[in-house]
């Protein structure tokens, strides 16, 4: 389809405010000469939230300082988002884990058929329940597998870096990985040094990784080696899965009794289901600079009439929340 320029619109303010900080950053002279080809993902839906899934590289421009850019590639993108699961099973979750395992069948049942879930616990260390699939009888299976680990202190953070790790070394990934952590604030027994943790950091966020943290407040009286902590003590992993939800644009609630798993469990669940709608139907969109832009660029992007009523939803690396 061919469009003249005119027969094209902005997309709305608040998402031009989002392109706008997405690609406004600092780009120095050098790397403008260097990195002639740009890339932009898209998602486009509806006035209904339904994807747009019949776009040409006529009905999109990219404008740089209002020059419009060569539309180089606008390639169809169908990266899932892919579930990992862990569940505490320590100590501190002995009286919880019961609701843990109600919450965690609703949220099976609310992820959408095609996405692939695994089931991990982190007493003691982290170890496999259910690898990565889409067979719900499967995983309704492994978390009835879910048992308490008597006196175990739970390896929250090692489980995080083994996570992150794992992403680190999947150079073939072509999904988005959500990671949730299903916990409590009891015993945490993780090993890791901080220069690690901030390698966990690094790695999550390189990989497009969103962490999703529900912890469950024990209110209990417990035994470390620096003496007794009260239910006031913000324990490491609460800390910590404070820190890497907000850094992967993920999200953390501290629940006040365990029965909320069986509510808040099913409820993430379906924010991860729409995700995958996202996600899994964008568009990849290459396109060159004009020649002698400027190093700090306005970029805005436009979409013919025709598509009146859509919005877009441009990001760097196409992970949406």
């Amino acid at each position: 389809m061919t469009t003249s320029p005119a027969g094209r619109r902005l997309v709305a303010g608040t998402l031009l405010a989002l392109a706008l900080i997405v690609f406004g950053g600092p780009w120095s002279t050098s790397q403008v000469v260097l990195a002639q080809n740009q890339v932009v993902f898209l998602s486009v839906v509806d006035s209904n939230g339904e994807p747009v899934t019949d776009l040409e590289p006529d009905d999109l421009q990219v404008r740089w300082d209002g020059a419009i850019c060569e539309t180089l590639d606008l390639e169809p993108i169908n990266w899932p988002v892919r579930v990992t699961v862990f569940v505490d099973n320590g100590d501190g979750s002995r009286n919880a884990l019961q609701h843990m395992r109600e919450g965690l069948r609703l949220f099976v049942d609310a992820i959408p058929e095609e996405v692939e879930v695994a089931l991990l616990t982190i007493g003691s260390q982290p170890r496999w329940v259910i690898r990565h699939t889409a067979d719900k009888e499967a995983l309704a299976r492994g978390i009835d597998l879910i048992t308490p680990d008597a006196g175990a202190a739970a390896r929250f953070m090692d489980a995080l870096i083994e996570e992150a790790g794992r992403l680190h070394d999947d150079e073939d990934r072509q999904y988005f990985p959500v990671i949730v952590m299903v916990a409590t604030d009891g015993p945490e027994g993780s090993t890791a040094l901080p220069r690690r943790l901030e390698e966990m950091l690094q790695r999550m966020i390189e990989n497009s990784a969103t962490v999703h943290a529900r912890l469950f407040s024990t209110g209990r009286l417990f035994h470390t080696d620096v003496g007794v902590r009260s239910e006031n003590f913000r324990g490491l992993q609460v800390q910590m899965g404070m820190r890497v939800s907000e850094a992967t644009h993920g999200t953390y609630e501290a629940l006040a009794a365990s029965s909320a798993f069986v509510t808040t469990l099913p409820e993430l669940a379906q924010d991860i289901a729409r995700k995958h709608t996202r996600v899994s139907n964008q568009y990849r969109l290459t396109y060159a600079p004009p020649d002698g832009a400027f190093d700090q660029p306005s970029v805005r992007i436009a979409i013919s009439d025709e598509y009146s009523g859509v919005d877009l939803f441009p990001t760097l690396d196409g992970n949406l929340p």
